[in-house]
């Protein structure tokens, strides 16, 4: 199958990650895939991976709000580029106003499908406009509030994808990443220093009973002046801003005991998943995630903690050993990154059948 994507690609967020992991499982399956792909875009935080071959990176975005709009659009792709489906992801995010300008040509030759991310309705009037033959969302939350805009019969629930099950040995990778045997290493990363600065004091409680290092690796882009003036204050912080592709971040995670994610729920949106734990779940390394609405429909795969005593309890536990890795293969088993790609090709089959019936 000939599939086109538009979306985000080799870029620090949530819908670049999701078209990152079923993108790269389709031709690992034997499709053939066309990404269409941002020069720049605010969302579009560095990572340094290399593009592949098939992808194609045809306009810039500048701004995004109110709505986004393109700064430059080339549309010769999307026109002579050969698909039979069509994918967009984050249409909130994509320079919509283009896009609807070739749409009826994409059409023509494809049966298309919305990828939606939007954590509520988005308020930009022309994401409205599409015509899409299929629109995919991840869970309940978000078909509630489609359905009062889109036709129920056109919405498929398919999960986010995780990425497959790639443990590594925790003595080579502290020993390629020059990290002692004898630490124990709790690692976080992200954009978010501010999540990073809230769990330090409970961690200095940690820091007296283990010898302990916190890595964090922020990206570039973040506001890390907050996070240098902590590292003055708690010597176990290990501070490290860089961006980081994915084989590396494996790295990271072998070498780690912990993943901790301190994220508050989000107020603005009810429809949130955290693509980071879908992203580093199949590393292997526990994961330890503030109860929030981001990771309300994951089970025993990780670990949630409520306040901060609770958190100090259970990096104890972890620290013990207390973690049971077979619930994250059992996990992956039904939301590995090729099991989803599976089901977006049955789906993709099943709408170009009912466009070749109606053209009788």
């Amino acid at each position: 199958m000939k599939i086109g994507m538009m979306c985000l690609w080799n870029a620090a967020n949530g819908p670049s990650i999701h078209a990152e992991l079923v993108g790269r499982a389709w031709v690992k399956l034997g499709h053939q895939l066309r990404v269409f792909s941002a020069k720049k875009h605010p969302d579009a935080r560095p990572t340094f991976q290399k593009d592949e071959d098939f992808v194609i990176r045809h306009f810039s975005v500048d701004e995004i709000i109110p709505f986004t709009r393109a700064a430059s659009f080339d549309p010769s792709p999307l026109l002579n580029e050969e698909y039979d489906v069509f994918v967009a992801q984050n249409v909130e995010r994509s320079p919509a106003e283009r896009l609807l300008e070739v749409f009826p040509h994409v059409k023509e030759k494809a049966v298309t499908v919305q990828v939606v991310h939007e954590g509520k309705a988005p308020e930009d009037p022309l994401y409205y406009k599409f015509d899409w033959d299929g629109i995919v969302c991840f869970d309940q939350r978000y078909k509630d509030y489609l359905v009062k805009s889109f036709p129920a019969e056109r919405i498929h629930m398919i999960p986010y994808p995780c990425h497959p099950l790639e443990l590594g040995d925790k003595g080579e990778a502290r020993k390629k990443l020059s990290f002692p045997l004898e630490e124990k290493i709790v690692f976080s990363f992200g954009f978010r220093p501010q999540d990073v600065v809230a769990v330090l004091p409970a961690l200095k409680d940690v820091a007296g009973e283990y010898p302990l290092r916190y890595v964090v690796i922020a990206n570039p882009e973040s506001e890390v002046g907050e996070l240098r003036e902590a590292g003055k204050k708690y010597d176990f912080i290990d501070l490290r801003i860089k961006p980081i592709p994915l084989n590396e971040l494996y790295t990271y995670l072998h070498a780690s005991d912990i993943l901790l994610t301190h994220r508050e729920s989000s107020q603005k949106y009810k429809a949130v998943v955290s693509s980071s734990v879908c992203q580093v779940l199949g590393s292997g390394c526990p994961i330890l995630f503030h109860e929030s609405n981001f990771v309300e429909l994951h089970g025993d795969e990780i670990v949630k903690y409520g306040d901060f005593e609770d958190m100090k309890a259970k990096i104890i536990d972890l620290f013990q050993g207390k973690f049971n890795l077979g619930t994250v293969g059992a996990f992956l088993e039904d939301r590995g990154a090729e099991r989803i790609a599976e089901r977006f090709v049955c789906l993709f089959e099943e709408l170009m059948k009912t466009r070749r019936r109606s053209q009788g």
